[in-house]
């Protein structure tokens, strides 16, 4: 055979939620221009959201391929109570056997698996493939989920009452400063039985299963926990900021969307009329909830900053209720005269 036709393939599997993908296609579209032949495999709901509500298949050249995996859930039953869990069952009962048939049969190089996605290291260690994690957060809230296991041990977890600003010991690199209320959302629980928290950091402490480690991050910003991050994972590739990279090697600007969502663009004339870099932008992302309580504590406080706002108010942002109950005079008002609240927007306009 001659080496010069041998094509790299890269096998790439998200976890199925906004940010997780979005980075994700980016790595992807980085290895595409690279001459990589990349598979992106994907729940068949995120399949058919990405054809829906982006230009994926025409943005990238022939060597891209989307790949649907059936899981038997969708990203809007993720985002109800114990979503997560759900998701991780189905994805072992239903989606591993596709996953394992796909990878034994194209001559795939390596797996680029998410870093909460074990059941594709299980698959890859079964045929012989090399496995790599990508983690979407950063250095330090991995290290955090990594040392779940020491800051239970010394009774750190779950945080006591009072507990958010109290300096927690057992986060190696982080001793001196890191407090309770600087931990992941999902690690301040005070139910440790909570299927999220037990799965993400089951998940995170098998990441040293994987030939590597990639994480959207650069060393000069978190090179303390890095360096700690390979104690127990040596080869650790810090490639990020992953969209500037992208950003650079376009020859042409990209206003492209890798949104799971259609996107409301009817926010677009109203930020038009704002001064440059004034708007505060607000989204709590694709699968944080929050109780109504909580809503209006932090409306209140928007509304109060007299700042310009544009709102991210997703579909099933707010646990049990529907956030236009019984919504208070002084925060409509204010919300007119100040704000925008939106469906699901893209990327801050230039106004932001």
């Amino acid at each position: 055979m001659d080496p010069s036709a041998f094509v790299l393939h890269v096998a790439i599997f998200p976890f199925p939620a906004q940010g997780h993908v979005n980075s994700m296609l980016k790595l992807a579209q980085l290895l595409s221009l690279s001459n990589f032949h990349v598979s992106f495999l994907v729940t068949v709901d995120t399949h058919d959201r990405l054809l829906n509500h982006t230009d994926v298949l025409s943005r990238f050249g022939s060597e891209f391929h989307l790949q649907a995996l059936p899981d038997g859930i969708s990203l809007d039953e993720m985002n109800t109570r114990d979503g997560v869990g759900k998701l991780y069952d189905s994805l072992n009962t239903i989606a591993k056997p596709f996953l394992r048939e796909f990878l034994a049969e194209p001559p795939v190089t390596c797996v680029i698996a998410d870093g909460i996605l074990s059941m594709a290291a299980d698959v890859a260690e079964e045929i012989n493939l090399p496995i790599i994690y990508f983690r979407t957060i950063s250095a330090c809230a991995f290290w955090s989920y990594f040392s779940i296991p020491e800051l239970l041990q010394a009774s750190e977890l779950p945080l006591k009452l009072n507990g958010m600003d109290i300096t927690l010991t057992k986060v190696k690199g982080m001793e001196d400063f890191l407090r309770g209320r600087d931990l992941p959302s999902f690690c301040r629980v005070s139910d440790l039985t909570s299927a999220d928290f037990r799965l993400l950091s089951t998940e995170t402490r098998q990441t040293p299963r994987a030939r590597g480690l990639i994480l959207n991050t650069f060393e000069d910003l978190e090179g303390p926990i890095l360096t700690q991050i390979r104690t127990v994972c040596p080869n650790v590739y810090t490639i990020g900021p992953v969209h500037a990279h992208l950003k650079a090697r376009l020859a042409t600007k990209c206003t492209s969307s890798n949104s799971l969502w259609q996107e409301d663009e009817s926010c677009i004339n109203w930020l038009d009329t704002q001064p440059p870099k004034s708007v505060l932008y607000v989204s709590f992302g694709s699968i944080a909830g929050v109780t109504r309580e909580e809503l209006l504590e932090f409306w209140y406080g928007l509304v109060n900053s007299d700042q310009n706002f544009l709102w991210v108010m997703r579909a099933g942002l707010i646990m049990g209720q529907e956030v236009k109950h019984e919504i208070p005079v002084e925060l409509e008002q204010g919300t007119k005269a100040r704000g925008y609240m939106a469906d699901w927007v893209r990327i801050p306009h230039w106004r932001v």
